[in-house]
């Protein structure tokens, strides 16, 4: 044993650990745990300060942080708290947030960012600058807008985090899967912002008290409670006697260089991510079908797979953009004229003739979606990029051409092209 501790001594590598040891490891068992020196935020919602409410005049900005509350329990369960405050800018309000809580603000976790609509007539980027340039706040955090007050959506998210399992969050990260939805992130904002075409894209969703959404019921003490606060000051309060629900639609706020463009509805959503093929699954809905089989009925197809290709020529300088769309789909409903649905309809077997009206379907789509985005000069497709990169001189040229070069979308000649395969 002797023998074996002095050749440990003789061992520089074990002398370099012990050294370590003493210097960073002892010192760091009498430290405070982390949690109780940062708040845990994981969402931020922004919204305007209303003047008839104004404590202090110069305030301009508040600032809810959804806060994650560590309690040491034999059953594991989260606690969340919601905390605001005013300030002249979102730094100052973010401040004022950390000293009512007594933490730093910790943004490493934080997975949403929710702004008010009123925040968006300006050039958003501005209340985004101070966030985005966090050394801590990740590129995939996630954007999102309501017309209801931040504030009062993420206490609909408070309810919603601490007595469910659904986190919003998660149904953002699904629903981007769907054929109605998009996503967006700060990387895809401020790429797309910066981008070619200066489009952004930012998902819209309300709270309302009616079906089909994901119902929070605010009612009676909160769990965790809320805390706000004006820049001054704080109070605590609750909510009760009605019932929240967060609903996603897929409607879709649209940004040019920054600013509000338009606002699109799920269903132009849906239309634009035909042309995108930015989605894994979803359904396509061909009403009032008749044939030998069905009288006036409604087809629904689930969507298997999808492949969206691109094609550019020029003649005459002027770009021939080829849109190929090719899916399977396979019938997964059947309503009749009398509003029943069928069952069994595996058992129906899909003619030419029904695909021949699902192609149709979706060319008018596709047609609309290019229209969508004409009407509004917003190339959300990023058509720009891809010409660009198929044939820099052709299309330069081509853009030389216009008196106005932002409206390119309306001087190409769109073909489209759909191929459907049934399961």
């Amino acid at each position: 044993m002797k023998h074996f501790v002095v050749n440990l001594f003789k061992t520089p590598m074990f002398l370099i650990f012990a050294l370590i040891t003493l210097i960073y490891a002892l010192p760091a068992l009498g430290k405070q745990a982390e949690l109780s020196r940062y708040a845990v935020v994981t969402a931020i919602g922004i919204d305007n300060v209303e003047e008839e409410n104004l404590e202090n005049p110069e305030n301009k900005f508040e600032v809810s942080l959804l806060t994650f509350i560590p309690i040491a329990e034999q059953t594991f369960t989260e606690t969340y708290k919601v905390i605001s405050a005013q300030g002249r800018s979102i730094s100052e309000a973010m401040d004022l947030a950390g000293l009512h809580i007594g933490r730093e603000i910790g943004l490493s976790h934080v997975k949403s960012v929710i702004m008010n609509t009123d925040l968006l007539k300006d050039d958003v980027s501005k209340f985004l600058d101070y966030l985005s340039r966090s050394k801590n706040m990740a590129a995939s955090t996630k954007l999102l807008a309501t017309d209801s007050k931040a504030k009062d959506f993420l206490n609909a998210v408070q309810k919603l985090n601490s007595e469910s399992s659904i986190k919003v969050s998660e149904v953002i990260n699904f629903n981007t899967n769907y054929i109605y939805s998009s996503d967006s992130s700060f990387e895809t904002f401020f790429k797309g912002m910066f981008g070619p075409t200066k489009v952004s894209l930012v998902p819209f969703l309300t709270i309302n008290d009616t079906e089909g959404g994901i119902s929070v019921a605010s009612g009676g003490e909160q769990s965790g409670g809320q805390e706000s606060s004006n820049g001054g000051g704080q109070n605590s309060s609750t909510t009760s006697g009605q019932n929240e629900e967060i609903v996603n639609s897929g409607d879709t706020l649209i940004f040019k260089d920054g600013k509000l463009k338009t606002m699109l509805t799920g269903f132009d959503m849906k239309k634009i991510n035909l042309v995108r093929g930015d989605y894994t699954t979803g359904s396509i809905e061909v009403k009032d079908y008749t044939d030998k089989i069905f009288d006036h009925a409604n087809l629904i197809f689930e969507i298997f797979d999808k492949s969206v290709q691109y094609k550019v020529k020029y003649e005459n300088g002027t770009p021939i953009f080829y849109i190929n769309a090719q899916m399977t789909l396979a019938l997964s409903e059947v309503e009749n004229g009398d509003g029943m649905v069928e069952k069994n309809v595996e058992f129906f077997v899909v003619d030419q003739k029904c695909i021949n009206a699902l192609e149709n379907k979706i060319r008018r789509s596709v047609a609309d979606a290019i229209g969508i985005m004409r009407d509004n000069q917003t190339d959300i497709v990023d058509f720009y990029t891809f010409m660009h990169n198929s044939d820099k001189k052709a299309f330069n040229n081509f853009l030389d051409s216009l008196e106005d070069r932002e409206d390119y979308l309306n001087r190409i000649v769109f073909k489209i092209g759909v191929d459907i395969l049934s399961k």
